[in-house]
């Protein structure tokens, strides 16, 4: 081996050049020019035979080769581009002569340095013994000048500065080859880049050597057969005292026990799933070692088979220590223990049958078949049933059912006990195959019932229109010979029965929810109606002309207009009437009572043009119903009446009951299926917490996709659990986060309702996050759950 450059015996250094050029590229006083190309410096001077020539300007990009005397144009490596640019060539080791080098530009235009390059005088590598090395073991480079050199550069620039050179002649250099150290081309540098400073850099030559120095790592191989976690783990092979540390995937293993080189042994996380082992160096070098095979639970059984939702089951076989987590099909993350080799489990209600999954911590899993016990059906109290009618079923098991379905598709919620369910047979249901529906989502179908027509008068297809307070309801019945009444909440209404068609007008009291029945000679029938009262419901309770004045002289002391009157906190009482310019009224209870409390300052009970100055405009003036007011208008009447009205400046005309039905300020707007990940998540924005009061409620709409399962979890903006003395709501036991949200009850479509306080207020807009680009201050989660929107009232 043979290498040879030449070098000075004085320090290099850059030439500061005047520049020439065969086409004029302007002037420019710039030493550094935005547009123009120019040459400031090119250097190491003298440069070695083989080394790198270094030419400083701007936009030298723009130069397509460089021509050194004595050898043909060379290319350009271009360091940096436009303004302060640098490009570099290699000074060819045979050719080069003394002389001015000259650049020529894209255009063709050329610029001539105006200092000559000069030469250094050679440095030769003749050999490097031995070529095949170890970190720890000693190489020797051997040649002539090598006195000039002040570093050794392996691959991947790991240094070895001439402070640690074991010996350094002219003719000789050793050293101990560093742990760092790869396979690779040695370089000799002409100045000891850990120590020099910027000027003494700028004349750094590297001199690389011909042939490639062997750089040998550590190697191994671990046991083919599966390994537990917790185990020992041991790699057998040789210089394993090189590794610095062990990978397997994701995994990272420092902490291990070597043994003379020869083995390396260290335990297994229970993280560690089935992956490529690789054994690190210090060089950065990986070299695998064969691919792990960890141990999973085997031998799995279930008992008992079948087992029932909510009692235990137990699960034996092999390394069940290594579980994690268990889920159910229909029921995630249940909670499990594990004692003597075994795991006991009680099952979820929403279980349903297949496969039980058991996780292991490092990502792995096993299922275990198992089977559950379903109900059963012995017999009916009556087979045929009468429509309309109730009847009871006999049956095993019957307590794992949540609503049964009648023919043709006609489903009722009922609450069954372990041996007997009671349910009133719907009006519409046929003969045919009588369904079980349990509570975890799935069915059984039994045996047939027989369906008789109720004998006395029914609806045979009741209406699934919506039907407003007031409207005429409609509707054709059978055994309209028996009907001798009809009922809305229990109260009778007139009807019109033309041959087998029922006409009746729906009274103004009517809401969402209100039954409808048939009485006839021979019992009765209920029905749910579909009632939409509509955003604003005020049901006059009081009219006349009643002039407020003269105080005790003009009260108002009416009848019970309250009794009987479904009021609400958060409703309003409104009273109608004339209003003077300056009117001022009290207001009693039955037994001269406050009725108001916290209206104003001065006197609880008064309300007068100061309190609500826009009364004489409106034409009213309201009060907002508390609890506490509201049993007062409705208990306390021991002398006839609800209350007594004295004052100044008023005829009252009017007292209403007014309710605001609306579902409120819409603040997020589904429909969406929430899940537990990124794009099915609710995010409701913090610009409405904002604007929104003490004492309005957060109300959520949505659907439930099945009757006895479903889960959410309601998180801050900066997902911190909100706590339920904040929310109101009880803890959820169905989540497995632990966290709070709520739990429906087998109720499909509903509305939940959070009230804001303003402690809540104040968290929602403290802990507010980012989610999808919406500034939110509530995020909620979970399963099985369509959430609709999302409203403020």
């Amino acid at each position: 081996m043979k290498k040879t450059i030449l070098f000075a015996t004085v320090l290099a250094a850059f030439a500061l050049l005047a520049l020439s050029c065969q086409k004029d590229p302007g002037l420019s006083t710039d030493q550094y020019d935005a547009k123009l190309v120019t040459l400031n410096a090119y250097g190491p001077q003298p440069v070695v035979r083989g080394g790198t020539l270094r030419f400083i300007g701007s936009n030298l990009d723009k130069v397509v080769s460089v021509t050194i005397p004595g050898v043909a144009p060379l290319t350009p490596e271009v360091i940096t581009a436009g303004t302060h640019s640098e490009i570099r060539v290699t000074v060819p080791k045979d050719g080069p002569e003394p002389g001015y080098p000259v650049l020529t530009l894209s255009d063709g235009s050329t610029l001539t340095g105006k200092t000559p390059i000069s030469y250094s005088e050679p440095i030769t590598i003749s050999e490097i013994t031995p070529l095949s090395v170890y970190p720890g073991d000693v190489v020797t480079i051997k040649g002539d000048y090598l006195n000039l050199i002040h570093e050794v550069v392996f691959t991947k620039d790991v240094i070895v500065s001439e402070t640690n050179f074991k010996n350094h002649g002219r003719y000789e250099i050793s050293l101990v080859v560093p742990v760092e150290a790869r396979t690779g081309i040695l370089s000799l540098g002409t100045v000891d880049e850990t120590t020099a400073s910027e000027d003494l850099l700028a004349t750094l030559n590297l001199v690389p050597s011909e042939s490639e120095l062997v750089v040998g790592t550590a190697s191994g191989s671990i046991p083919s057969a599966a390994i537990k976690a917790g185990e020992e783990v041991t790699v057998s092979g040789s210089h394993l005292d090189l590794v610095t540390s062990v990978s397997i995937g994701l995994v990272t293993i420092t902490e291990f026990v070597q043994q003379s080189g020869t083995k390396l042994s260290f335990i297994l996380p229970d993280n560690v799933g089935d992956n490529e082992v690789i054994l690190n160096h210090a060089s950065g070098v990986e070299v695998p070692a064969g691919t792990l095979t960890t141990v999973v639970p085997a031998e799995l059984a279930a008992a008992p088979s079948p087992v029932k939702n909510l009692t235990d089951l137990t699960i034996t076989g092999k390394d069940l220590d290594l579980v994690t987590g268990l889920s159910f099909p229909h029921a995630a993350d249940a909670e499990f223990a594990y004692a003597d080799g075994k795991i006991t489990v009680n099952v979820p209600e929403a279980a349903q049958e297949g496969n039980i999954v058991l996780a292991l911590a490092n990502g792995k899993s096993v299922e275990v078949s198992y089977t559950l016990v379903k109900p059963a059906v012995t017999g009916f109290s009556a087979n045929p049933a009468s429509a309309g009618s109730g009847v009871t079923v006999n049956g095993t098991d019957l307590d794992l059912v949540a609503a049964v379905t009648f023919f043709p598709d006609i489903k009722v919620e009922v609450a069954a006990s372990e041996s007997e369910i009671t349910v009133a047979v719907p009006t519409a249901a046929e003969s045919g195959i009588f369904v079980l529906n349990l509570k975890n989502g799935t069915s059984v179908e039994t045996v047939e019932l027989a369906i008789d027509k109720p004998a006395g008068a029914y609806i045979p297809v009741f209406p699934e229109d919506l039907y407003a307070p007031g409207a005429m309801f409609i509707v054709d019945i059978e055994n309209p010979d028996h009907l001798t009444g009809v009922e809305v909440d229990g109260t009778p209404v007139n009807y019109i029965l033309n041959g087998n068609t029922l006409y009746l007008s729906i009274p103004e009291s009517a809401r969402r929810g209100s039954q409808l029945t048939l009485v006839s000679d021979n019992g009765s029938v209920t029905y749910t109606m579909n009632i939409d009262p509509g955003d604003i419901i005020e049901t006059t309770l009081w009219t006349g002309n009643l002039p407020i004045a003269g105080w005790a002289n003009n009260e108002m002391r009416d009848n019970l207009i309250f009794t009987g009157v479904e009021m609400k906190p958060g409703q309003q009482v409104r009273f109608y009437g004339e209003f003077a310019d300056w009117w001022c009224v009290q207001i009693f209870d039955g037994h001269w009572g406050e009725l108001v409390t916290g209206y104003n300052d001065e006197k609880p009970h008064m309300v007068s043009a100061r309190v609500v100055p826009e009364a004489k405009e409106q034409g009213f003036f309201a009060l907002t119903l508390t609890p506490e007011m509201i049993e007062k208008l409705q208990t306390y009447t021991d002398w006839g009446y609800w209350g007594i009205i004295q004052g100044e400046g008023l005829t009252l005309t009017k007292i209403t009951y007014y309710e605001d039905n609306s579902d409120g300020t819409e603040i997020w707007k589904g429909p969406l299926e929430i899940t537990w990940n990124d794009g099915g998540r609710v995010a409701l924005p913090k610009a409405a917490f904002q604007v929104a009061k003490v004492g309005q409620k957060l109300r959520l709409f949505y659907t439930q996709k099945d009757q006895t399962w479903a889960q959410a979890q309601i998180n801050d903006g900066a997902w911190s659990t909100i706590a339920a003395s904040l929310l109101g709501l009880p803890e959820n036991p169905i989540v497995p986060t632990n966290t709070y949200g709520w739990f429906s009850d087998g109720i499909l479509d509903r509305c939940d309702e959070i009230t804001l306080t303003q402690e809540l207020i104040d968290h929602l807009l403290s802990v507010t996050g980012d989610y999808e680009g919406v500034e939110c201050s509530i995020i909620i989660q979970g399963s099985d759950l369509i959430f609709n929107k999302v409203t403020i009232k």
